[in-house]
């Protein structure tokens, strides 16, 4: 596996790094991660208030998808929450391997996948929920890269066979085990429901946003399926 940043492979491989250039790189590479969220949510912002659904507004399939998106981002907050169940305050110093990390080996970048659906589906479109998370998955899928390369410096054949066991992203339900007690971190676990709040957020504003266009003081200019 070769380190890369966003679309640019390095030719360094990461035998020949350190541990400490390795997290120093990695620092740098979820530094850009936020940049990249960030311009991805400022241009979803830009352009959702001009996307609808195909759907009328009182029609069942524009309340099915927004129900669906509503589903989707509940069950975002509560995997999220219950990921770091698991991490218990461990994350970085022993490989997780219990609950949703033994079904998935990126279950939290799952989730917030998810989530960005369901935020989407809040037009009333699935489609534009589908595309807002292909772009966010783009995105995790480069760092996940970036974070193995530390977790097989760090845990070796450790992870290796972790990696043979379990999904780098999409769940393998057959794979769960879980330990009959976690450790609970609660500062963390409160940390990740505090973020995960924001994405409720959507309903009220997607609301506006369409009462807007029925209104017709925003102008549809894009519609989806």
């Amino acid at each position: 596996m070769m380190l890369f940043s966003f679309g640019k492979r390095s030719s360094v491989s990461p035998t020949d790094l350190t541990l400490d250039e390795i997290w120093c790189h990695l620092s740098k590479v979820q530094v850009r991660r936020r940049y990249t969220l960030t311009a991805l949510g400022i241009l979803a912002v830009v352009v959702a208030p001009f996307v609808a659904s195909f759907a009328a507004a009182a029609s069942p399939w524009y309340h099915g998808v927004k129900w669906f998106g509503l589903a989707l981002i509940l069950a975002a907050f509560l995997g999220r929450s219950w990921c770091m169940l698991y991490l218990g305050g461990h994350k970085g110093a022993e490989l997780i391997q219990q609950g949703p990390y033994s079904v998935s080996r990126n279950p939290l970048y799952l989730f917030s996948v998810m989530a960005v659906v369901g935020i989407g589906a809040q037009t009333g479109s699935i489609v534009f929920g589908l595309v807002l998370a292909l772009g966010v998955y783009a995105v995790f899928n480069y760092v996940i890269g970036e974070e193995e390369v530390l977790l097989r410096k760090v845990f070796g054949s450790q992870f290796d066979g972790y990696c043979a066991r379990v999904p780098r992203f999409w769940p393998r339900v057959s794979g769960w085990k879980s330990d009959s007690e976690v450790m609970v971190d609660v500062s963390g676990l409160g940390r990740t429901v505090r973020d995960a709040l924001p994405y409720f957020l959507a309903i009220p504003v997607f609301a506006l946003i369409g009462y807007a266009q029925v209104s017709g003081w925003l102008p549809v200019l894009l519609r989806l399926p």
